[in-house]
Parts: structure tokens; sequence; C-alpha cells
């Protein structure tokens, strides 16, 4: 059988957490997971970020983990890794000498605040822990979950002390009064309730107007009023003693209000929202202050320092901001933070990856360094193919905005922007004589032809029925495949234009299709797990491999032809025999579904994106 090495590089693995002086030209080594020679992107945003209670740090809870960054500076001080999957909330200890972050992996951890030392783990939830929260004093903690119910727990010994149950759906947010004797939660299921922390019993049920389900909840730093908000762009604001309603805040343009925080002298109200803004209220009158605009995609956080003087927020667009709230004047931007990853794709030369991306752009990273080198930026949707001219001086992307871009990597200037047939496009491919490529519309099923050199849109190729999820040229350029969502696989003559082969057997639709370098062999995936190997030239099935997997998104041959790699919705890559179709090795550090993956030129390198919002590269050496 083929032997694989995961090489680990030691360095990489002692770097759980990171020292406050460790160079930050290093970041994509940061806490590494096993196996994995350099990270590209930091991972998306994925709950609300929060200010130590000195004001000297700020937590952002990622897809990788936990990044802590230096609060005057903005200059990444550690990353926290120990989750196995998403952290989606953060809160530190009244006293700031403690971390505690709940995750997807329905598990809450308890850090040194100062030293990034994980200290304990707190299991008891059965689905993901979407908020947590300290009680005034610090011995408590509270925990919203999936499960639909609210833990709280010793900080001191991790001991599960209460559940209380009441809640029909997830439990989204919570938050202890500032006397610490009320429990305030919000839940998808539209409704608001306020615990007696004391007992554990029901103090009191609002309900959310109409069908709004209420997606974050606050205290005012008196303790007299309570704020939440909901999927419907409203805030409200509450008595805390009566339950009665005093004040509704309307102003934002779009979706759900993700975040909701009073200033810490309780005279304004923060909220964040999907339609791109922050927004500043008058807790006194309920009048809308002011609007934080700058984000470009959903704003999923915001807080106030503790000082109260400046305000930050954390968005989808992979940005965290820093706002003077006086003014809504934007002070500072920390960047890096990438969101999902649809597809990765090397420079012939090894030395240059690209990367697409939900945020509509491309980003070019350097394979040796990790650093980014360029992000081009043009698209309106999500970014879904890139690929490389076989030259390396251009590359072809495409995605949901329907249009496809073609780059001078040299300048990241658009050559040519050119549509298709105003439908998604599926997939991009160029052929090997470098003259003509290929784009595919899975909506209305066509394949067209363009001229790289004049983006001239020369004829349809293929107008066969049946979505195209995935195609690839063979590497003569003599054979297009497309993988189809009717499960089949279609091999069409590119000389003849005609189909020549049409091969059935598939359970599901068909994912993705690979050649491997020498044309010899056609693999095939599907969403119920089954990798199929083709002969091209007959069509007919070599071997079928259990991939054990449901819902595969991806797969590659390696240069030699000896190893094919898969990738899918369980958030791992698995390494095969070709010649056996025996498992080699299952890799594991992504902490969302692995949508594509590409092989270095000679190899070595296998790059893997992922919709945790980072490119990974594993490097492998082959023996036997």
């Amino acid at each position: 059988m083929q032997k694989i090495v995961v090489l680990i590089l030691v360095s990489a693995l002692s770097l759980s957490v990171i020292p406050r002086n460790t160079n930050a030209q290093d970041l994509h080594v940061w806490g590494l997971p096993k196996g994995v020679k350099a990270r590209l992107g930091k991972g998306g945003i994925t709950g609300d970020i929060t200010y130590s209670p000195d004001g000297k740090r700020l937590a952002v809870p990622c897809s990788t983990g936990i990044w802590m960054y230096d609060a005057h500076t903005d200059e990444p001080l550690q990353l926290l890794t120990g989750h196995t999957g998403v952290v989606s909330s953060v809160a530190f200890s009244p006293d700031g000498l403690l971390l505690a972050s709940g995750s997807h992996d329905k598990t809450i951890r308890l850090w040194d605040a100062r030293t990034g030392t994980e200290l304990r783990t707190m299991i008891g939830h059965n689905g993901a822990v979407w908020d947590i929260a300290f009680n005034p004093d610090g011995t408590r903690l509270a925990s919203g979950s999936y499960d639909e119910t609210i833990g709280v727990w010793h900080v001191q010994t991790g001991e599960e002390l209460q559940i209380m149950e009441g809640h029909t759906r997830d439990v989204i947010s919570v938050a202890f009064s500032p006397d610490g004797a009320l429990l305030a939660s919000a839940s998808d299921d539209r409704t608001l309730r306020l615990w007696d922390v004391q007992t554990g019993a029901l103090v009191r049920t609002r309900k959310g107007y109409e069908t709004d389900e209420i997606k974050t909840v606050a205290f005012s730093p008196d303790g007299k009023t309570i704020a939440s908000a909901s999927n419907h762009r409203t805030a409200y604001l509450w008595d805390t003693q009566t339950g009665k309603l005093h004040d509704i805040l309307e102003g934002h343009h779009g979706g759900d209000i993700e975040a909701i925080i009073f200033s810490p002298d309780g005279k304004m109200l923060a909220t964040a929202s999907w339609d791109n803004t922050a927004r500043l209220w008058d807790t006194q009158t309920g009048t809308h202050i002011r609007a934080l605009r700058g984000h470009t995609s959903d704003v999923c956080s915001v807080t106030f320092s503790p000082n109260g003087k400046t305000v930050r927020t954390g968005s989808w667009d992979g940005t965290v901001r820093l706002w003077d709230p006086n003014t809504g004047m934007q002070l500072r931007t920390i960047t890096g933070h990438t969101n999902s990853v649809y597809s990765v794709a090397f420079s012939p030369n090894g030395k240059t990856i690209a990367s697409g991306s939900s945020d509509n752009t491309v980003h070019l990273w350097d394979t040796q360094t990790g650093k980014s080198l360029q992000v081009l930026k043009g698209h309106t949707g999500r970014v879904e193919n890139v690929v490389f001219h076989p030259d390396g001086k251009t590359i072809a992307s495409a995605g949901s905005d329907n249009i496809i871009r073609l780059w001078d990597i040299q300048t990241g200037e658009t050559l040519r922007a050119l549509e298709h047939d105003r439908f998604w496009i599926t997939s991009v491919a160029f052929s090997p004589d470098r003259k003509t490529f290929l784009s595919a519309s899975g909506d209305n099923n066509t394949v067209r032809l363009w001229d790289v050199q004049t983006g001239q849109h020369q004829s349809i190729v293929m107008n066969e029925k049946g979505t195209k999820n995935s195609m690839a040229f063979s590497p003569d350029g003599s054979q297009l495949a497309c993988g189809n969502r009717d499960r089949t696989v279609l091999l069409w003559d590119v000389n003849a234009n005609k189909v020549f082969h049409r091969m059935a057997g598939h359970k599901n639709a068909v994912n993705a299709v690979a050649y491997s370098r020498d044309g010899a062999l056609l693999a095939s995936l599907d969403g119920d797990g089954d990798i199929r190997l083709w002969n091209p030239q007959t069509g007919k099935l070599v071997r079928t491999v259990k991939t054990e997997a449901t819902d595969n998104l991806c797969i590659r041959f390696s240069p030699d032809g000896k190893i094919l790699a898969s990738g899918g919705w369980d958030n791992l890559i698995r390494l095969w025999d070709v010649r056996t179709g025996a498992r080699i090795v299952e890799l594991k550090a992504h902490t969302y579904q692995v949508n594509s993956m590409a092989f270095s030129p000679d190899g070595k390198l296998l790059a893997s994106g992922s919709g945790d919002g980072t490119v990974l590269l594993w490097e492998l050496t082959a023996g036997e």
C-alpha cells in the first residue's frame, strides 16, 4: 500500500498558545493543527467580540479559535486553540483573570486570560453552546445552547449546578442582571425569559411581537431595563420589574439584529445588524443617534470599550472596526478574518495559491511564507471557482454573480468581465492548449467556449439536459467530463462536439470529477460517499471506493496519480490509494466543510479550502 507521511513541524505544534512577543508576520503558523504546515487566513468571525475589563485586550471568537488583540494597537497577541468546533461566544470574568468560550463542539472552556493556558472544559450540553455570561462576582457562568436549555456552572470546579428548561428552541443569548439575582434568556422560540438564579425558577416570560425571533438580550448597567432585539430589524426596551415595554427602536433596514449592548453609563444602546451597520440609540428617549457605516457585509457583533469612549464592531466582511461613538468616525480596522473558501488552486510553478471566497474576493497567497500577496476585488457574489491559466500569468474566477473575470496576477487588474447567460456559473476550466476556456452553468445546462485573448464567446459546446455540478478537461484537451445532478457522468468529445460516453451508477448527484494527470483514469464523487474510478476511453467502471462519508464535495488526484484526496461536509480530508482503493490517512483540522482541494505541481503539498474561512497547507511525502 502507498504510504503517506504527514510531516509535523515541531515548532508549529508547540504554538497552540503564542506569547505576546511572537512576530506578527508568523500568524500563519500560530496554533496549527497536527500535520498542517501553514494556515492562510485567520478564519471567519463567529460571535460577539469583547473587551477585557481593563480595556487592554480584545477577544475575537473565530472558526479557528479565539484571537486575542492588543486593544490599543490592534496587534495580535495570541491564538487560543483547543475547541474542535467553531467558537460562538467568549466572555471575560469580572476580574479579567479568566476567559470563557462556548463552541459548536458542545463544550465550554475556561482559559487563563493572561497566558492563554486552558484550565478546564465543562461538558453537559447536547448541542452547540451559543452564548455564555459570567455573573457579577465571577463565581458562576451561564450558557445557552442549541439543546434548548440554560446551564449554570460553578467556575472553580466546572460543575453544572443548574439546568433551566422551558424554551422550545435554541437559547441564543443569556445575560445576568447587575446584582446577579436574575438571568435573562432569548430564544428562537420567540420568547424572552427571566429566571431566578438562586432557585432556577422562571420569573416571567415575554413573547416577541408577531413572528419575531428574539436574537439577543442585555441588561442596563443599573438593572432597571432589559434590551432585546429580533430578526425583524427591531429592538425593544423593557422594564425589568414589571415586564412592560418602554420603547420600540426602529431604524435598521433589513435582516436580523445580531447583537445589542448598553454603554457603560447606560445612556446609549448599540445594535448590530444584517443591514451592514451598527446603530447607536438614546436609551432615555429611544431616539436613533447615528449609524456606523463602513462594513460591506452583515455586522454580527458590537461592544463598547469599558470607558465608553469607543465602539468595536465585527462583521462577516472579515474586519473588526473601531469607532468614535460621538462622531461616528471610523478610527481603525483589523483585517484578515477571511470568510468561507469555496475554491483553491496552485499556480503552475507552485509558488502561489489562489482562493475564492464568500466575501466576493479572490486572495493570492505566497506558498512558502503564507503571506497574502493580493486581494482581487470586483465580483458582486461569492467566488466559487478559481483556476490559473497554464502560463501562470492569468486567473479566471467565477461564481454566483454570473460573471467570469480574467485577472492579471501581477497588477491585480481585471482584464475582462464576461457574462454567462445571467446564470450561476458552476465551473470554469482552461484548455491545455491555453487558447480557450470553458464555463458551465448549472441553471441552464450549458457549457460555453471562450477565446482567452479576445474574451469572445465562440460557441455553446454542450446543451445536454442535466445540471452540471462540476467539469474537467482531460490532460490532452480532447475530452470534457461533466458531473451532473442527475447522477450521471458525461464525457464529451471536444473535437467532434458530441457526447461519447454517459456513465451511470451513482446513487446521488455527482458533485465532482477529476482526471489523473496521465488521463488514464477519471474519478467521480457523489453525495452518498461513493468515489467511482472510470476508464475514460471505454466508459467502463474500474473501481468503486466507499468513503464512509456523506455529502462529499470535492476530489483530486495527486500529480503522480497514486493518491486520491476527498473532502466534504464532515470537515475531514481522506487520502486513498488509487491502486487498491484503501484509505491511507484521515486529516482532521477544519471546523467547517471542506469545499475544495488542490495538490501542488510537485505533489508535496495539499491545499484545502473550507467553510471555516481558511486554506490549510498539508505537507505530504510519498514513499513505499
